[in-house]
């Protein structure tokens, strides 16, 4: 019997909208800022093994690699339409990253096999269960002394940010968007584990207050 496809909310709540993804996060979120902030955070060095979880069309996990070809990058994204995309970016620009199809609470990937997991835009999309499951898979993944980052909405500093953010919430729903607007991601990266969890830098944005968020998997801990 051929099992019922997973649903998943695509980048932009609408699989119809897909196509525009590129153009209107460069257009609207300065993203050539703050990708390279991301990038600067992660700090990709030779020999690391970097999962990107969400990777959407391939934009961070192409930084990354240009920024050091040494660097293994793994790109995850459930949506197979994102991930043509991103093969396609990788290929002409001849770079050798590896995409895979899956989900973010079920990685096929190694225990303790990165040094880094990044996550970016990704974390609202998800209902708090998802999160709770997709923390403890970053978790499980990295090796211990191994960083994770998220970059994601994040709580509002003022009622203009809360305003803004209802778009997120009307196209992405307002379930999974929930956590993020109450700032509790890093309650949640504490619960899976992590330690010396911090905010690390925020921006404010026409959609809201976007934050990195940057945790720490204990040396001598595989699970919290």
């Amino acid at each position: 019997m051929k099992s019922t496809p997973r649903p998943f909310v695509p980048a932009l709540g609408l699989h119809s909208l897909t196509g525009f993804y590129d153009g209107l996060i460069a257009r609207f979120l300065a993203e050539d800022a703050w990708k390279a902030r991301l990038v600067a955070t992660i700090a990709p060095k030779p020999g690391d093994v970097i999962v990107d979880l969400g990777c959407g069309t391939g934009t961070l996990g192409l930084l990354l690699k240009a920024a050091c070809p040494q660097t293994t990058v793994i790109g995850i994204d459930p949506d197979p339409a994102m991930l043509g995309r991103a093969r396609a970016k990788a290929a002409e620009g001849n770079l050798d990253i590896r995409f895979e199809q899956a989900f973010a609470d079920a990685l096929q990937l190694d225990s303790g096999s990165a040094t880094a997991v990044v996550s970016s835009l990704v974390l609202h999309h998800l209902e708090q269960p998802t999160k709770r499951a997709a923390f403890a898979e970053a978790f499980r993944v990295l090796r211990p002394g191994g960083r994770i980052v998220i970059a994601d909405w994040a709580n509002p500093d003022n009622l203009l940010m809360r305003l803004a953010y209802v778009p997120v919430q009307v196209f992405d729903g307002f379930p999974n968007t929930r956590d993020n607007l109450h700032g509790l991601l890093p309650m949640l990266m504490r619960h899976a584990g992590f330690e010396d969890v911090r905010e690390v830098y925020r921006r404010r944005t026409i959609f809201g207050n976007l934050a990195f968020l940057q945790g720490t998997k204990p040396v001598g801990r595989d699970a919290p």
